[in-house]
């Protein structure tokens, strides 16, 4: 028989205590069983989490799928602007690296025979999403640095020079305007030698991409230029008196901006012009920057022109530029006796000049220039009334025996009021020159450039005015500047 075994006091202890131990863990594990559970972070609470997150992308693909819709019904309801940066198939957007053709068709980087794209965007640049609109009422893109351009559509046939009714009609003493359009020209009808360098290449590129760039802005000074103005130097550096004083300035290191509220590019001639505007992107891989061309000058007028609410531009500009009649002309008329301003529009903290012209009497015709850069406010058109004056724009002081006239010269895209189709300054402010020249046997064979829309100091030049008096390699002025337009490659 088995004997039983007697258990002893210190056994029973060992017994109690392991219990105790069992009992305290579980506690734990139940504790930590609860909190993984219940608590912050736990099952539960990453389940709820879960669920929102869930519940938010639902929203938001709701969201998303009633944008899609609504934007699909304004593009076809043909209302608000499209979103033109994700290049989506129904907004037929070309990216220079892929995109879509206008077909809606999906491409590599080149559009194919017959189908040409509705807008290149160049590698290195991204649209301007603060101004998406229409492409018919212009796209504008930027570069790294902030310099914006705008897209002009333009077909092959399209991108053309206007053509006058009267080819040859002797205009070298007075404005000569077109019996159909209303384009004006002065020291143009006369020669027929008129020409670009670069028309075939150009107009390959548009063949090939449908349209082209051009500046937003009028040509604007860079910082490392020696006649770069700040606004901290208002008001005490100087501007140049002498309208030769750049013409043999080495330009070969200066690049042109094209940016709101810069100091406008003047005092140049029109072979610098072309050089510092192929500088702007020379090396680029993906455009050819140019001074404009006379064809694109006139293919832009034209595209502006659709548009219902410029319509009438290329007659008459006065409205969309910084001429010297800007505005209304108030005052009295009293025989000779006039006291007129031509109250403009305002502007508010910008950069600007006051061009105050001099002569000792009114037999001298070359004017002197004296000018100040300043900034804030001012008004286009003349600064001040004129007093005593025969023809409405000339002071003459009793005292010092001058004859005064005022003009202000503004800062590239400083009014909202020069805005057509994203572009600033086209009318008024500067006559800018083009690539289009010509030698002219006529008058010994020099070559001659040309110049387009309205300066400050004018008081009728429409947009599409052409100039063709402007020595190529000699001519710079305070009311002459330019615009760079870009070609695709």
């Amino acid at each position: 028989m088995k004997e039983k075994r007697k258990i002893t006091k210190n056994e029973k202890g060992i017994t109690l205590i392991a219990l105790v131990v069992t009992i305290v863990v579980l506690l734990i594990l139940a504790g930590v069983t609860i909190t993984m559970v219940l608590g912050e972070g736990g099952i539960l609470d990453m389940a709820k989490q879960a669920a929102d997150k869930t519940n938010q992308a639902t929203a938001n693909e709701q969201g998303d799928v009633a944008n899609l819709v609504g934007e699909i019904s304004d593009i076809l309801e043909g209302k608000d602007p499209v979103k033109l940066q994700d290049a989506v198939e129904s907004q037929k957007v070309f990216s220079y690296t892929t995109g879509y053709d206008k077909d809606g068709n999906k491409i590599d980087g080149s559009s194919e025979e017959g189908k040409t794209p509705a807008i290149t965007i160049p590698a290195g640049f991204k649209i301007v999403e603060g101004d998406l609109t229409k492409i018919n009422e212009g796209i504008v893109i930027s570069d790294k640095d902030g310099n914006e351009f705008v897209w002009v559509p333009c077909t092959e046939a399209e991108y053309v020079k206007h053509t006058y009714n009267n080819s040859n009609t002797n205009d070298t003493e007075k404005n000569i305007q077109d019996t159909a359009g209303g384009w004006d020209t002065t020291y143009y009808r006369a020669y027929s030698d008129w020409k670009e360098d670069d028309e075939a290449k150009n107009k390959e590129s548009v063949k090939k991409y449908g349209g082209f760039y051009i500046a937003r802005y009028e040509a604007g000074v860079p910082s490392n230029a020696p006649f770069y103005v700040s606004k901290d130097e208002v008001d005490t550096k100087e501007y140049a008196t002498d309208k030769g004083i750049y013409n043999g300035l080495d330009v070969s290191n200066l690049k042109p901006v094209s940016k709101k509220e810069m100091q406008a590019w003047n005092f140049i001639t029109q072979e610098n012009a072309k050089t510092v505007s192929e500088n702007m992107y020379k090396g680029s891989g993906s455009v050819n920057s140019k001074l404009v061309d006379g064809i694109a000058w006139d293919r832009t007028v034209a595209w502006i022109s659709t548009n219902s609410k410029f319509s009438s531009v290329a007659i008459n500009s006065t409205n969309y530029g910084n001429y010297a009649n800007n505005g209304e002309d108030i005052g009295d008329k009293n025989g000779s006796t006039k006291k007129i301003k031509y109250k403009g529009f305002e502007v508010s903290n910008t950069l600007w000049a006051e061009h105050l012209y001099k002569a000792e009497d009114s037999t001298i015709i070359d004017w002197c220039i004296g000018t100040k850069y300043r900034y804030g406010k001012f008004t286009s058109g003349y600064a001040d009334p004129w007093e005593g004056s025969t023809d409405g724009y000339t002071n003459y002081d009793e005292d010092s025996k001058y004859h005064y006239r005022h003009y202000v010269e503004m800062a590239t895209g400083a009014s909202e009021n020069t805005k057509m189709n994203n572009i600033y300054d086209m009318a008024g402010n500067m006559y800018e020159w083009t690539t289009e020249y010509g030698f002219h046997e006529q008058v010994g064979g020099t070559k001659y450039a040309l110049l387009r829309g309205g300066g400050f100091m004018d008081k009728s030049a429409p947009v599409s005015f052409r100039k063709g008096d402007g020595l190529a390699s000699m001519m710079a002025s305070v009311d002459r500047g330019f615009r760079v337009v870009l070609y695709v490659k």
